[in-house]
């Protein structure tokens, strides 16, 4: 079960370690990018560790406001993708104390979609998208026993895997072409990194 409580944990641990992220992830877009979206991410969980807990009042406005805080942090394509997911995936389980796992794959679900209707990326265009596709895939067909956070650690990992060599379809990286193929996602980095802090 996922709770408030164990989102503001994670965005504690995710902070703890937030100097290493930054690093890895700014080395990674100076391939691809402008190398600031380790900086980005910094923004961004600085500002959902500033979130009062007594503001959560579930664990679908709990995500919200963690939502609303990103867009508040940065205006970056990046930060822009999580504050939507974010948003979507919150209001698709307002009103819930906790989510099982059919309650993540319904706000995983619902961030994939509002993703495509707003950003303009698609499944297959390498990007967080892919990541979030992943973990709702993944949860969607694992046993009834798994532990839902190794399968969430290792379907991210698994997404930065498989679209590797692939170009990037979309974005600022996508100007690179050919030369994108072989260099991970800055924003599907993100999601294992940031996943492998929360933990």
């Amino acid at each position: 079960m996922l709770a408030t409580e164990h989102l503001l944990r994670a965005v504690n641990r995710i902070h703890a370690d937030i100097a290493g992220i930054r690093d890895t992830l700014n080395a990674a877009d100076r391939r691809l990018g402008d190398g600031d979206t380790g900086m980005t991410i910094e923004q961004v969980v600085a500002a959902w560790q500033s979130v009062e807990a007594d503001a959560m009042e579930d664990i679908g406005v709990a995500m919200v406001t963690l939502g609303r805080e990103t867009a508040r942090a940065t205006g970056s394509s990046l930060g822009s993708v999580l504050a939507i997911g974010l948003g979507a995936a919150g209001r698709a389980v307002r009103g819930r104390a906790s989510l099982d796992r059919a309650g993540m794959i319904t706000a995983l679900a619902a961030a994939r979609a509002s993703i495509v209707a707003r950003s303009g990326a698609v499944i297959g265009d390498k990007t967080i998208l892919d990541s979030i596709a992943h973990i709702e895939r993944a949860l969607t067909t694992a046993v009834d026993e798994a532990d839902l956070y190794a399968v969430a650690m290792s379907a991210t990992e698994e997404a930065v895997t498989e679209f590797r060599e692939r170009t990037s379809r979309i974005g600022r990286a996508r100007m690179y072409g050919e030369k994108s193929a072989g260099s991970d996602d800055p924003g599907m980095l993100a999601a294992v990194l940031l996943l492998r802090a929360a933990r």
